[in-house]
This record gives C-alpha cells, structure tokens and sequence, in this order.
C-alpha cells in the first residue's frame, strides 16, 4: 500500500503556505519558518505602529485576475467581500491622467474609459490607446525593456510621467530600463485586457495577518500540519536511502519556499553551480511604506491617489477601508532611487506631497515609515531562468515569486508557485511513490 509521504516545506511565507496548503490532506506535512510569524514579506506587524488601527510591513494592491490567491481565501472561509474594497479599474493621478473603466464587457470597459480621459487630451488618449494596442500584439521575441520600446512608440514625456511609469513601478518594483517589456504585457493581458472584473482593483480593508496568514494557518492546523515558528534550519542532507534528513528528522521530499537570497545555503551538498550562479544573479528593489494620521480627514480624490512627482507614488485613503479613521498610506517603489532615508525623513517627504493634495491638513499626528530593502526580485529582461532538474531529482522543489515564468514578483505569483511546487511533489510521488527514494 503506498503511504502518504512525509514532507517539509522550509518557508512560511505566501509561497510555502499555499504550497503546504495544497499537500495537506494529501501528506504529512512540516513547515519550518525562522521568524516569529507567518506570512514573509506580506504580513501583519505586531505593534510596531502603536496608535494606528493596523500596520502591515507593506502596502499591498491585489487585482481581480489574483484568481488562485481569491480561490485559496475561499478555501479557508475568508469572504471577499469582507477582505477587500473591489475598486472598478481607475487611475487617478494627482493634477494629471485620470480615466475610469466602464460598466462594458472587456474590452470596451477599458476602451470607454480611456476615450473619456481626463488630462490628456484627445490626442494623447487616442495615443495611449494606440500603444495598449501595439503592446497587446508584441512579439516576445526577443524580449526588450520597457523604456526601449516606449522610445520605439514615440510616447510622449506626458504619457510616459502619468501612465506608463507608475503602472510599471506599481506592477514590477523595477526600472524602465531594465524591466522586461514581455512580463509587463503577460500582467496587463492576464488581468486588465482579460475581463472586466479582472481589472478591477482589491485593496484589503484588514491587516494581511488576519485576511489570509490567520486563516491559512488554521486550515493547515485542522489538517494536522505542524508549524514550527522560531525555527531556524539548514540545508537537507540526503541520506543513504534517498530519504532528506533536516532538522533531526526524516523527510520524503522538501519545498524550499525561502526568499531566494537565503535559498542556497538551504540547497543540499552537491547542488550543481548552474543554480547557484542563478540565484546569485537575482537584483532586488526596495518599498518602503509611509503610515500617516492626522487630526481631521485626508479628502483624497479616490481611495487610491497617484502622484507623477515628489516622492510618494500612490496615497491609500485607509478610512475608505475601514482601516483607520483619518489615515492614510503612501507606497514609494523602487524607493532605493531616494537614498538611505531616515524614518522621520520619509515621514517629512511624504507628508509635503500629501500637502500637495490636501493643503488643508496640519502636521500630521502620527506617522510610521518601513522599508522592505529587498522586497521584490528585479523584473528585468537579464533575469535569469533558475534550472531545478537536479533539485527535482533529489526531491527538493523550490517554490517563490521569483520563480514565476511568467509575472514579476507578486503575491499571485508567490501563490501560483508553492501550488506548482506542490502539484510537482506530489505527481512524482504518484508516478513513483516510495521507489521515488
């Protein structure tokens, strides 16, 4: 009779839950994670923002086309309504571009909605237009940065400030110049050119902590998996049988879902140089996220705001979600491009280009400031691909954003991954069971 086999998944972030989540039931299963809480780069903080209603250690956006992140909130019972504030797709840029999807199929939503932007003109929203169109027909091959072909469009410093900038920076965390132009057109292809509510925007109206790590962790606990928190682990050995030793005990097989620049030294002995080179090749940008609360009301022009210049990126009215009364949010992108700023120096920036905003607003009462320094790996076109046959072989499977063949590094990606990691694990186990040691 073949048993259940008995797996480990090194990593309990986004990527090792979901991937976890999907052996449970199916495997005996262990996650191992180093910090104190679940989540990785996408959770709660835990009172670190004393006076605010919730903290998370960043400002997270979510779309419509998340679809595997919404089907693995409805599996732990976590209702969407009551997670986010659905937002038809709209882009509100500060004293700029401004346009709003339609109530259309897609995608004439979209369409609509650009034909009656506002701060543009009609040449410039026929041009958008025109480029959306061009993008949406561009070959892969070979792959150029986004900035190269917005040069070969001949897009306008206007359009190139309002739209494309702050889409790729919100979208990717990378660089114009570096983003891969092909990963940008699979986002925008897969969500706001694919249907209407696949546009729509998903902004939490809880802390990351209590909408999906809490009842994520719950499921996994009802199915007999056992979270080991404040456990640190090194790489598997692989024993004589086949079996992976980790941590004094004896694994099947292990999903190594850490970030990529602790991954290697979590890769057993042997591991050909091919994947370390790969991993050592990955760039990471940073986000930092600013928390504000003031005396009265920021009155923002739409719950999410964009700014095409100054510091902050996108102003969150976090009243609109019921996160706060008079606070708000600012997202800075790539926000090592402003040097090695204080906390009190992000407060400061960012408040001026809220006063750009709300000039009637005082000193703020509050303020808290994080910077994720190596919060995404780079989208770049020289990305490289991480070869995982040999891994595979030994029965250790990677699992993260960064691996993802097709997105940048999102929440969507991360989840799609520890679900493949999965899905692999257990076809191998299928095809081969414990012959697989």
């Amino acid at each position: 009779m073949k048993r259940k086999p008995n797996i480990a998944v090194i990593g309990a972030g986004w990527a090792g839950l979901a991937a976890a989540e999907q052996l449970c039931g199916r495997a005996e299963v262990t996650v191992f994670e180093a910090g104190k809480t679940a989540g990785g780069r996408a959770r709660a903080l835990a009172g670190e923002g004393s006076g605010f209603a919730r903290l998370d250690n960043g400002q997270h956006i979510l779309l419509g086309a998340y679809r595997q992140v919404l089907a693995l909130l409805a599996r732990c019972g976590v209702a969407e309504e009551d997670a986010f504030l659905r937002l038809p797709m709209q882009w509100r840029m500060h004293g700029g571009l401004s346009f709003a999807a339609k109530n259309l199929p897609a995608p004439f939503h979209l369409l609509a909605g650009v034909l009656t932007a506002k701060g543009a003109g009609q040449g410039g929203r026929l041009a958008l237009l025109r480029q959306m169109r061009a993008l949406q027909s561009y070959s892969a091959s070979p792959d150029m940065s986004v900035a190269a072909w917005l040069r070969q469009q001949q897009v306008s410093r206007h359009l190139w400030q309002m739209f494309w900038q702050p889409l790729v920076w919100g979208a990717m965390n990378t660089d114009l110049e570096q983003a891969a132009l092909w990963r940008l057109q699979n986002v925008l292809r897969d969500g706001v050119w694919h249907s209407k509510t696949g546009s729509d925007m998903l902004l939490p109206r809880r802390d990351l902590g209590s909408l999906l790590v809490a009842p994520l962790c719950r499921r996994l606990a009802k199915h007999g998996v056992r979270l080991r928190l404040q456990t640190r682990v090194g790489a598997p050995e692989i024993g004589l049988s086949g079996s992976l030793k980790l941590a004094g005990e004896t694994f099947d097989a292990v999903v190594v879902a850490a970030a990529p620049y602790h991954a290697p030294a979590l890769l057993p002995a042997g591991t050909p140089a091919e994947v370390h080179d790969a991993l050592s090749q990955l760039r990471y940008h940073a986000i930092t996220t600013v928390y504000l609360r003031y005396a009265q009301a920021p009155k923002l022009p739409a719950p999410m705001t964009g700014l095409a210049e100054g510091t902050a990126q996108w102003l969150i009215d976090r009243h609109a979600l019921g996160m706060g009364w008079h606070e708000l949010s600012a997202v800075i992108s790539l926000s090592e491009q402003h040097g090695a700023l204080s906390r009190e120096q992000w407060i400061e920036r960012v408040h001026r280009d809220v006063l750009r905003v709300c000039p009637d607003l005082g000193e703020p009462l509050a303020g808290f400031a994080l910077t994720e320094k190596r919060a995404t790996s780079a989208a770049a076109i020289s990305a490289p691909a991480v070869p995982q046959a040999w891994l595979r072989q030994q029965r250790v499977y990677l699992a993260g954003d960064y691996l993802h063949p097709r997105y940048p590094a999102t929440l969507e990606a991360a989840v799609q991954s520890g679900e493949q990691a999965a899905a692999l694990l257990m076809a191998d186990w299928a095809r081969l069971g414990p012959a697989m040691l």
